[in-house]
């Protein structure tokens, strides 16, 4: 009798496993996106990430497994990039803190609309979900900290700005506006918050959200 495929992805041990496991994370999302979860398979994954169907298989056993390593890829490069902007010497003005956020939305805008898809397709979120959201509004309140509004643990003025991330991340990407334009705008709009949260005092509640 044929054991059952196992329900988490392989942990490689060495570098180029690692390596090669980044690869098909990569060639996932790509597929993904162009295809839709439904309709890619893991021949066009493996071709696309240049490697082996049986490595594919070794790593990542079914393709529900292949997307919730995606999704906790997501969410592990999303708080890297956020760990990166708060931590930068000298702390930043609220121009700067506003333009790197917008860096960041449009790195990983394409990957964002691949989780989401994956989330309608009923992929199941990967253990430690809370935890990111929590973890997500703790970065935020630091960054705040960092520009001088000195938040509280739980400041509605760090879901806030997370909200307005979310609202950026999500505007549509077509041509009515043009992208110099639209991300000017998003500047302006982060920028002026930024710095009213400078400004204004804090009021600690404990929200909760999520990127």
């Amino acid at each position: 009798m044929s054991s059952p495929p196992r329900s988490s992805p392989l942990a490689p041990k060495r570098q180029r496993g690692r390596d090669r496991v980044e690869a098909i994370l990569a060639a996932a999302t790509a597929v993904f996106a162009e295809k839709s979860y439904e309709a890619a398979t893991m021949t066009e994954i493996a071709a696309r990430a240049s490697t082996a169907i049986g490595s594919l298989y070794r790593f990542f056993p079914t393709k529900d497994v292949l997307a919730a390593a995606v999704l906790e890829r997501y969410g592990a490069r999303l708080l890297h990039a956020l760990n990166e902007l708060v931590d930068r010497d000298p702390p930043l003005s609220p121009h700067d803190a506003a333009e790197g956020l917008l860096d960041i939305i449009q790195r990983l805008r394409t990957e964002r609309s691949v989780v989401l898809s994956l989330l309608d397709s009923g992929i199941t979120l990967p253990d430690g979900t809370g935890t990111l959201r929590k973890v997500l509004i703790e970065r935020m309140s630091q960054l705040l900290s960092r520009l001088g509004g000195s938040p509280g643990p739980h400041d509605e003025r760090a879901v806030m700005l997370l909200h307005l991330v979310k609202a950026i991340f999500a505007l549509p990407q077509d041509h009515s506006v043009s992208r110099p334009a639209q991300d000017k705008e998003a500047v302006t709009v982060l920028r002026l918050y930024l710095e009213h949260t400078v400004a204004c005092p804090s009021q600690s509640r404990s929200p909760s959200s999520h990127m």
